[in-house]
């Protein structure tokens, strides 16, 4: 670009929510040496940026869908359960995250492109994707303390299991929801005020507007400001809910190997263990999956998180290196938001015998009875024919 150079970059996603330029004057940009190539990370950045908005476009479609159906499944009437209420929640909050991205990965990477070079960006647009930012930041903060909720229940479950029954009741998760809703909105205050919406055109030497976002006055007016969203960002939004998750996911699988033991030493009658084995195999299951889920959060989050603290300390950090692998990880929070459905289905029998109830031998007894309600001809071995009709029944 001639007369504009990057600050933050255009990290629109569930991450960093950093949406600024620093604008500089030509006479400015005439001082910076023109012979100085981009780094490797730069490079990297710049190309994966052109596929980003396909890639990411096709991703939100499938988690959208995929939650959409987790939702179906987990809150049928046999499903219901604390645990289920939460993944139910957390299914909500993914599929929101997901649902503004599509949006305006279409707009800002497809159609337009996110520079104030050669488009020329409405103040609607900009408002859309300021909004698109908070909203998504909120809603995925939200999945990520729902997930430690998900931690907690489970390890009282299997660690505390004659406390569960009193601390993990369904009026438990419900308020144990809310509470983590209106806390994950609370949290978010601070980023809310960060930017605004401002025309850089003249700025930049155009004479047709071109809105962008920037630092907002707050910011401007307060240098520590950002630098104090950033420390929220980077080590009680994101680094703090990781490091509970992985404590709790370690005491699980512990608790776990503890109760295998226990099983070969005190049960001696081979009928026993093989029942008893049954009912472990799918209690551990479960439990496996939830830490599965856990696990998924922890690997696309940590580095996100360090990289904020990071930043945080130092400007130049976040300058050279974070804001080039924006969009990078912002495709690893969309993906994390859209593969639990595949978790589920690979690790609950119980999911998967309910999803086939729903979606696919309800549909092959339909195909079924509509072909035997018209009267299925069938043939006798001495050559007459007669007609069979049989009546459907649901198993859901």
């Amino acid at each position: 670009m001639a007369n504009m150079t990057t600050r933050y970059g255009i990290h629109n996603a569930t991450s960093s929510v950093q949406l600024t330029w620093d604008i500089t004057t030509e006479a400015e940009v005439t001082t910076v040496s023109t012979t100085e190539s981009p780094s490797a990370l730069e490079q990297f950045g710049q190309s994966y940026q052109k596929i980003h908005g396909y890639f990411s476009v096709i991703v939100c479609v499938f988690g959208i869908v995929s939650n959409v159906l987790n939702i179906i499944v987990l809150t049928r009437k046999h499903m219901k359960s604390p645990t289920n209420f939460i993944l139910t929640a957390l299914a909500i909050a993914d599929m929101l995250t997901m649902s503004t991205y599509p949006i305006m990965a279409i707009y800002l990477y497809i159609i337009s492109s996110p520079d104030c070079d050669t488009p020329q960006h409405t103040r609607g647009w900009m408002y859309f994707i300021l909004f698109h930012n908070i909203f998504i930041v909120t809603c995925h903060n939200m999945a990520m303390w729902l997930t430690v909720t998900l931690a907690v229940y489970r390890y009282i479950f299997v660690c505390q299991h004659t406390m569960a029954a009193r601390l993990c009741s369904m009026a438990r998760a419900k308020l144990t929801v809310a509470v983590v809703v209106v806390a994950t909105v609370v949290s978010c205050v601070p980023n809310y005020f960060v930017y605004s919406v401002q025309d850089i055109g003249p700025a930049v030497g155009r004479n047709v507007s071109c809105y962008w976002i920037m630092a907002s006055q707050l910011a401007k007016d307060n240098p520590n400001y950002e630098q104090f969203v950033r420390w929220l960002f980077g080590v009680v939004i994101k680094i703090l809910p990781c490091v509970l998750m992985a404590f709790l996911s370690t005491l699980l699988i512990i608790a776990m190997q503890q109760a295998k033991k226990r099983r070969a030493r005190l049960l001696n009658k081979v009928s026993r263990i093989v029942d008893h084995d049954h009912q472990s195999s799918e209690h551990n299951r479960t439990t496996m999956m939830l830490v599965g889920v856990v696990i998924c959060f922890i690997v696309t989050e940590i580095p996100q998180g360090i990289l904020a603290w990071i930043s945080a300390v130092d400007t130049d950090f976040w300058h050279d290196v974070y804001i080039h692998l924006g969009d990078l990880m912002d495709i690893l929070v969309l993906v994390n938001s859209a593969v639990n459905f595949i978790l589920y289905c690979i690790m609950s029998q119980q999911f998967r015998n309910t999803f086939k109830n729903l979606f696919v031998c309800n549909q092959s007894s339909f195909h079924l009875h509509r072909k035997v309600s018209k009267g299925t001809k069938v043939n006798k071995a001495n050559g007459s024919e007669y007609s069979m009709v049989k009546t459907e029944t649901t198993n859901v």
